[in-house]
């Protein structure tokens, strides 16, 4: 049974070539049709098969497992919407010892004397592999797979993409060596990243031991991982030279795999892709330059539908004090009025909730909501509540457990995560789990087994009453989920389930009938980059049903490739310091480089640099002149100035408190 943990980059080293195999000579090779696609086969010894199938004339896609007994299941990504973008009309041949398969627009090029794969575009290469070591594969010690994709990095090549990733470049190739090491290392030398993909809650973007030994934390470094995963890239050549000289061109690479991945691009001359648990999959789109390769990249993955226009406004958020009771939060909307600051919306945290206890309302601090609402909405305000994926175990305000109907329909129907193990242990009840809103305030309760259809569909019901107060839009936080380790759940790890815990993963079978046995539960360390886009797509689907004659909008902190069709993205818990400002722009375009067209930072930051500190006026006015998604948010951490207090720069809206947005500066 295969143990399970994070790997920092810098301890996944397929370059090392120690105990790494690299595939050889293809025995034989087949060409069929499977359903609308070409589909080719390459045997090699040992039982190992790459499959390569052609979506159109410039996409393909790429499957090795290193595991010869594992079962082929044709399909079962969440990140794509279909499984043909258009027919590709192959011509195929062999000669010179290369399989050749041209389309209308791309020769792709496979040596079977030892494997390696070739792109060329009107007859110009763009891509290959290194010839001697390219698919490699490693049995881990934990009794694990390991597979990475060495791939050849020309010279001029830029890399962009790659999600929600930090640092202050887009092309990740060229990041200042000191934003890795400090200051005070490598003056003006740039060196390329070692990025990881794996969904964390990273308060603050300084978590420690998950960068590479010897590296720091923080906005600029791109090599720790953060709340999303898109192991997408984009490589651009302006200006190609030697083996690949002609035209500036553009190809994209989606790794499709949701446990943790890779990309190095700290090889010289050469990259690489990488997964710790599965299969190698990957998708490569060919383009003259970066809007086809993303065009044809959502052609794959699906678009995002049309946005309220209100999602494009200023909205403002906080959490503790800031309005933590209706008449708090009816006093800030209207200050808001008063002082003609134009805004769009309103994010209430959980503060509106009966004792933290999802999907309810407190009767003592927010009664009567739907008047609450209504009142907003005169005033031309749009509201959204935090909605985090754990059911509270907690009693109501009054002290009873029961009624809760989020929490007696779930536990009544099956629907939570149960406590059961990969090796078979565990008590076989449902989870026991918390959630962290940071002070110290942990709940308790259990989490939606969301890789199950009738799960998501459930859970999007649990909206109902939200939206017949007046919600208008929803604020999925805490996605992946996010808790803390306690004496009461040791075996909490990385602020997450624990690795080995069994979760559903038998709802995304679009193509093909899954047997029972594909249908068993995976081990979180294998789909943990999942659970965040089926709880965006059950919250989608759910407001679909619910309202089906309006336009709907979610604001979510993590996903997967794929959750921009159900969501826009904000990256989580920055901090109010000039790195976040650096970081900002860069930050946003690659995300926006990887299809997700709408999301931000939290304007000013939400964590202050230190307790007590309020944001400094020149900052948070710099960092908002530059951001056109506008949405702010505090902590409870940012402390109350006096209302006495005399603001000359700026102006605050909050009677008896904070903005992260707009402050008085400093006394």
């Amino acid at each position: 049974m295969a143990s399970y943990r994070y790997v920092p980059p810098d301890e996944f080293t397929p370059e090392s070539r120690v105990n790494w195999i690299s595939l050889g000579r293809i025995t034989k090779w087949t060409q069929e049709e499977e359903g609308v696609v070409d589909k080719f086969t390459l045997y090699f010894d040992g039982d190992l098969k790459v499959y390569i199938y052609f979506l159109s004339h410039t996409t393909f896609r790429v499957r090795f497992n290193p595991d010869p007994a594992a079962p082929y299941v044709k399909s079962r990504s969440p990140a794509t919407t279909t499984e043909r973008i258009e027919p590709s009309d192959l011509k195929v041949k062999e000669e010179g010892g290369l399989l050749k398969i041209v389309t209308h627009k791309i020769e792709v090029r496979i040596n079977l004397k030892k494997y390696a794969l070739s792109v060329y575009k009107d007859g110009q290469l763009i891509s290959a592999d290194p010839q001697d070591y390219n698919l490699v594969y490693v049995k881990r010690e934990d009794g694990g797979e390991a597979v990475a994709q060495f791939k050849i990095a020309p010279t001029n090549a830029q890399y962009v993409g790659f999600g929600e990733k930090a640092g202050a470049t887009v092309n990740k190739r060229r990041v200042p060596k000191q934003h890795f090491y400090g200051q005070y290392a490598g003056g003006d030398e740039k060196i390329g990243a070692a990025m990881t993909f794996f969904n964390f809650d990273n308060f603050g973007y300084t978590a420690p031991d998950l960068t590479p030994e010897g590296e720091v934390q923080g906005a600029l470094n791109p090599n720790s991982p953060l709340y999303q995963s898109s192991p997408f890239l984009i490589e651009h050549n302006p200006s190609p030279d030697g083996a690949f000289a002609g035209p500036s061109y553009a190809y994209g690479i989606l790794v499709d795999n949701t446990s943790q991945t890779f990309v190095n691009l700290r090889q010289g001359d050469q990259y690489y892709i990488g997964a710790l648990h599965g299969e190698l999959d990957y998708y490569f789109f060919a383009g003259r330059n970066v809007a086809e390769v993303l065009n044809e990249f959502t052609q794959l993955t699906g678009r995002t539908r049309l946005k309220p226009k209100y999602v494009f406004g200023y909205h403002q958020g906080g959490y503790g004090p800031n309005y933590n009771t209706k008449w708090k939060l009816l006093e800030v909307a209207l200050k808001y009025r008063q002082w003609l600051i134009p805004i769009d919306g309103l994010h209430v945290d959980v503060d509106l909730q009966d004792n933290y206890r999802t999907f309810t309302h407190s009767e003592k601090k927010f009664p009567d909501p739907k008047e609450m609402f209504d009142a907003l909405h005169d005033w031309g305000f749009k509201c959204s509540t935090n909605i985090t994926p754990i059911i509270s175990s907690n009693t109501d305000e009054d002290g009873n457990y029961s009624p809760y109907k989020a929490l007696d329909t779930g536990i009544a129907s099956g629907h939570f995560v149960m406590n059961t193990r990969e090796d078979g242990s565990g008590t076989h009840d449902p989870y026991i789990g918390n959630v962290n809103y940071g002070r110290g305030q942990l709940t308790w309760g259990h989490y939606p087994d969301l890789g199950k259809h009738d799960v998501q569909k459930w859970w999007g019901e649990q909206y109902r009453d939200l939206l017949d107060w007046g919600l208008d839009f929803v604020w999925q936080d805490m996605t992946t989920p996010a808790m803390k380790a306690s004496v009461h759940q040791p075996d909490c790890e990385l602020l997450s389930f624990p690795m080995d815990l069994m979760l559903s993963d038998n709802e995304e079978t679009r193509y093909s009938v899954v047997s029972t046995a594909q249908k068993d539960k995976k081990p979180f360390a294998k789909i943990r980059c999942l659970y965040n886009y089926n709880l965006c797509k059950a919250t989608y689907q759910g407001l679909e049903r619910l309202r089906p004659t309006e336009r709907h909008f979610i604001i979510a902190r993590g996903g997967f490739v794929g959750v921009h069709r159900y969501a826009g993205l904000w990256t989580g818990d920055s901090t109010s310091n000039w790195e976040f400002v650096q970081m900002n722009i860069p930050l946003v375009l690659g995300i926006g480089l990887s299809a997700q067209p709408v999301s931000g930072c939290d304007i000013g930051g939400f964590v202050a640099t230190h307790q007590g500190q309020i944001v400094d006026p020149e900052l948070i006015t710099r960092w908002a002149i530059m951001e056109p998604s506008y949405h702010g948010s505090a902590t409870i951490m940012i402390t109350t100035p006096s209302p006495t207090r005399s603001c000359t720069d700026t102006q605050s809206p909050y009677p008896r408190s904070a903005a992260s947005i707009l402050s008085c500066g400093t006394a």
